[in-house]
């Protein structure tokens, strides 16, 4: 799915980075216009960092 290209994303979705974080979707996006992308703000649901927030380009994860 080309989640860069969503201008929306529902709050809960669960996924796995490339670093092996555990994050869920909180439902804000925000697009950037250098690269023309949506980005998503996730928040770390499991580990040390467990709930920090950050804004991640969601084709680089995997969904759980």
């Amino acid at each position: 799915m080309n989640y860069a290209e969503m201008e929306t994303i529902e709050s809960g979705l669960r996924f796995k980075t490339q670093a092996e974080l555990v994050v869920e979707t909180t439902g804000v996006t925000l697009h950037i216009e250098s690269n023309n992308v949506y980005v998503h703000e996730v928040v770390i649901v499991e580990g040390e960092n467990q709930g920090n927030k950050y804004l991640h380009n969601l084709d680089y994860a995997q969904v759980l």
